[in-house]
Formats: C-alpha cells, sequence, structure tokens
C-alpha cells in the first residue's frame, strides 16, 4: 500500500524519469487545491516521507557505513571495489538520489503542513516534528558521506532550465541539522512508544550524533542525558532480548528509531543479498578479527559472549545442543559467512541424531523475500557514545562502567578497567571503539565511528594493504595521501545537472 501512497505523492509532485535530485517539478507548478486539504493528507504524505526513507537506506545504511571497514571480509560475490574502498563517480552506491528525495518531500510537508484548513497546531506538530528530524538526519547522512553537500530547505521553485546550486559548508549544513533537530523538539509532545515513527527520544540519539561528530563532548553529554533515569528506555537483561531488538524492535525498551519494513508493501529487504541470504552467495561475511575477538571471549572464562551466537549461524558448531570451544580455524566453517542477527529460529530445523547437531538453528533470510527492521537508533548506541563523551571530559571510570554493563547483559563479565590504563585517554577509547564494533555489526556504524574519532588511517590502513596484496593489485593502502576517500565521490549524473557543481567533485574522484 506505501508504495502506492509514494507513487501517488510522485505522481502529483514529481517530474517522472528524473535522476537528479533537483530536476522535480516547481512548487509554482503544483496544484494545492487538490492536496493537503485535511489532516489525512497529511497522513498520506508522512507515508510517503517514510517510504523515501527506506529507499534511501535499507541498503545503502552498509554500503556507507559498514562494507568498506573492518567488519568484513569479502567472500568474492560482491562488487570488490566497495571492499577495497576504490570507489568511482559511476557506482549507484555514490548517488544522493534518493536521499534528497527525501529532504524535499520533508520541505513540502514543512511548507504545506501550516496551510492545511481546519486542522489545529497540536495535531500538525507530531508529523512537523518528524518531518524537521528526519531531514536532520538526511542531511547528517549526507554530511558523513559526502562532506559538503547542498543545503536546501525549501521545495524547489526554481527554472529547471537554470539550475546552480553548489555545495554549501559542512559548519553551515551543521548549524541547519541542529536547528531542525531543535524544531523537532519543539514540536514533540511527550515520547510515544511507537519505535518507527521519528519522535522525541530519535530527536536526543540524533542530536548526541551529531555532537560527537563534531567533538562537541559537553553538549553530547547534555543531549544523552535524556535517556539517564527514562523509564522509557533500557538495556536488555540477557541474551535472549538481545536477540529480540532485532526480532520484535517494536516491543523492545533498547529500541529508540528502527527503520519499518514489510515485504508485502515494500518487496525484499537489500540487506540480505549483502550479508547473509540462504538463497544466493552473499558478498560479506564477518571479519577474522571480529570472529577471533569473539573466540577470545568464549575462552576466557569470564563468561560467554552471547553476540557471537546470535550474529553467525554457528549450529554447526554445536554438539548434543552444546556450544563447543571454538579455535581461529572455525572462520571457515560453513555457515559463518551468513550473519543472523535478524534471523529468528529456523521452524523447520532437523536434527541429525547420527553427529548429534542440528543441520540448522537461525531461519536465514533470503534475498528474494527479506523483511527486518534495522535499528537507526538504539539504547546501546547512544550510551557508548556518552561513555566516548566521557572519556574526552576526564571521566573514563564512568565510561568503562558503561561497558561494563553493555558487555554484563549479553553474558561477558570481563571488567574493562582491568584492561587498559584508564589514564591513557586514547586506549580507553579504543576499547569503547572495540565494543561499539562488536556490538552494531550489521548496523552501518563502523566507518562512520573511525572517522569520528579520527582513526580511520590508523585503523584502515594496514587493512586496505591486505585487501590489495590478496587481490593482486598495486598496494597503495590508505594512507594520509588517501584521506579524501574517507568521503564518497559525487555520482557523476549530479555534475550534467547541477553546474554549480562542475570542478567540486570530491578528491581524488574525477567527475565522470
Amino acid at each position: 500500500m506505501k508504495k502506492n501512497i509514494i507513487a501517488i505523492i510522485c505522481s502529483i509532485f514529481i517530474l517522472a524519469g528524473c535522476d537528479d535530485f533537483l530536476d522535480r517539478q516547481p512548487l509554482s507548478d503544483m496544484s494545492p487545491g487538490t492536496f493537503f486539504q485535511s489532516k489525512g493528507d497529511m497522513r498520506t504524505w508522512n507515508a510517503g516521507i517514510y517510504d523515501a526513507l527506506q529507499s534511501t537506506l535499507h541498503q545503502r545504511h552498509l554500503d556507507w557505513g559498514d562494507l568498506r571497514s573492518d567488519n568484513y571480509h569479502t567472500t568474492g560475490y560482491e562488487s570488490a571495489k566497495v571492499y577495497m574502498n576504490a570507489m568511482e563517480s559511476t557506482m549507484g552506491e555514490t548517488s544522493w538520489q534518493d536521499l534528497y528525495t527525501t529532504i524535499n518531500l520533508c520541505n513540502i510537508a514543512i511548507k504545506r503542513y501550516p496551510t492545511i484548513p481546519q486542522v489545529l497546531e497540536s495535531e500538525t506538530n507530531p508529523y512537523m516534528g518528524q518531518a524537521y528530524g528526519i531531514r536532520a538526519l538526511m542531511y547528517f547522512y549526507g554530511l558523513r558521506v559526502w562532506g559538503r553537500v547542498p543545503l536546501i530547505i525549501e521545495p524547489w521553485e526554481g527554472d529547471l532550465t537554470q539550475i546552480s546550486v553548489p555545495r554549501n559548508s559542512i559548519e553551515e549544513v551543521k548549524t541547519q541539522i541542529l536547528k531542525d533537530i531543535d524544531l523537532a523538539l519543539a514540536a514533540f509532545g511527550t515520547d510515544v512508544s511507537d519505535k518507527f515513527y521519528f519522535n522525541r527520544a530519535a530527536a536526543y540519539a540524533l542530536k548526541t550524533d551529531v555532537h560527537m561528530w563534531f567533538k562537541e563532548y559537553e553538549a553530547a553529554l547534555a543531549a544523552s542525558d535524556y535517556f539517564i533515569g527514562n523509564s522509557n528506555f533500557s538495556l536488555v537483561k540477557n541474551e535472549t532480548e538481545w536477540k529480540e531488538i532485532f526480532t520484535k524492535p517494536a516491543s523492545s525498551k533498547e529500541s529508540i528509531l528502527n527503520l519499518a519494513w514489510s515485504y508485502e508493501a515494500d518487496g525484499a529487504h537489500g540487506w540480505a543479498q549483502r550479508v547473509g541470504a540462504n538463497n544466493t552467495n552473499n558478498g560479506y561475511k564477518m571479519s577474522q578479527q571480529i570472529f577471533e575477538e569473539f573466540v577470545d571471549r568464549l575462552r576466557s572464562g569470564n563468561g560467554k559472549d552471547a553476540r557471537f551466537w546470535n550474529d553467525v549461524d554457528t549450529v554447526k558448531l554445536y554438539y548434543n545442543g552444546q556450544r563447543l570451544p571454538l579455535t581461529y580455524a572455525n572462520w571457515t566453517t560453513s555457515g559463518i559467512e551468513k550473519c543472523t542477527k535478524y534471523s529468528v529460529i529456523d521452524p523447520d530445523r532437523e536434527f541429525d541424531s547420527k553427529n548429534g547437531v542440528y543441520k540448522s538453528y537461525w531461519a536465514i533470510l533470503s534475498s528474494s523475500n527479506a523483511e527486518l527492521q534495522i535499528p537507526i537508533y538504539r539504547l546501546a548506541d547512544v550510551l557508548l557514545l556518552r561513555a566516548e563523551a566521557l572519556n574526552k571530559t576526564g571521566k573514563p571510570t564512568e565510561a568503562l562502567n558503561i561497558v561494563n554493563q553493555i558487555r554484563n547483559r549479553v553474558g561477558y563479565t570481563a571488567d574493562s578497567k582491568l584492561e587498559v590504563d584508564i589514564a591513557n585517554q586514547t586506549a580507553v577509547e579504543m576499547l569503547i571503539l572495540q565494543e561499539r564494533q562488536l556490538e552494531f555489526i550489521a548496523e552501518g556504524k563502523r566507518w562512520f565511528d573511525l572517522m569520528r574519532t579520527d582513526h580511520l588511517l590508523e585503523v584502515m590502513d594496514p587493512v586496505i594493504k591486505a585487501r590489495q596484496e590478496a587481490a593482486g593489485v598495486q598496494v597503495t593502502g590508505f594512507t594520509q595521501a588517501e584521506e579524501g576517500k574517507k568521503y564518497m565521490p559525487i555520482y557523476y549524473r549530479e555534475f550534467e545537472s547541477n553546474t554549480a557543481l562542475k570542478g567540486d567533485q570530491n578528491p581524488p574522484y574525477s567527475e565522470g
């Protein structure tokens, strides 16, 4: 149904067959008399905003925030260019079309909702808050993926034959993001329980993230204070509840904002094909580095880190229903290459009585019918960002107490304060980043974590060199000379349609 909604919206407001984000019908050519006449129209438009948000993030959140990082190893079935961080401006992963489609729908909402007749401000406010919040979220993605981006906060009203919109500075985009978050907070009332709509809690989570990106640690702590002592949110208590963050996010008190997805309404989710499909060879699997860290934890005598058993299908490592000790060599075991973070227990699993093992345990998702509700923000994310801020403001013990909370809830009892010199701020930060890596694999966070903390070159240079050497190509690594590649290139079509972008490609990429 939602696909029909967005089709109706696009038929009214967007020229069919246009690929550029600015190539759309001017506001002056619209027929406001046929739309935005009732509260129902506002609900319909909002459904279109969320549909566009799904199109923007359902696969690209991995392309942009995860697959280039040290989270993954290639299986050889996907484009090596992403994995090698050898992006080109002709690749679809670099397009910002869907992102700006979402932004423009938010722009129209912000301009038109207040004009709807006979609708109270109290009825309009929740929808306005969502439009401001999603616009802020989209610009925050744009800023992290491309750096400077064109800042457009009005529905496009210009002459389509004379498009010329340059990129704004990062500071200007940041200012608009924070302004939109504040406008969203001003519009929202109390928290809503629905985790699939941008709400007050999501605004505070985003605000925390933005301040951390710009190293504004006191401001990040102030934003994250919203969740401290908030009875609406709490960390899960055990392995079963941790799994339900991903399989039952609507009822999880750790969930803040999730990307809704229904196969019937939205088709197959692209996530499965990337990292764990049962009907095809997915292109990526958990990196050996992460696997070995989990093995170390399982053999440490400090409990069992249950995230491992819930992230990959380790059924072939079971015997008579028991989890066996693992070795590093098990990284090559069949089944390890399938991510099962969003999988429920396979209802049709078969037991091999001869060998005392199940033939499967998790129901591996299919690339043809997968539906999953990926977290955009959840409490562990905000708390670990808060831990980073505490460490940066001279409170490493408080920071590591948060790390221990994150560990303990999944069965790993090792005290992080005994693993690092708490007087060494960088070492504490790296430990927090490692915990984030284990916690958020397949959630699109790692690349941005390394960028935010200025550890991208340090971490990825040896990783990229190893990948290049294994592929038999020139070994250049990811050094200061390659730093520009922390950003994606701007898609080549944008230079054809927006004259102001000419000569302003992210270095060292080409424009075509």
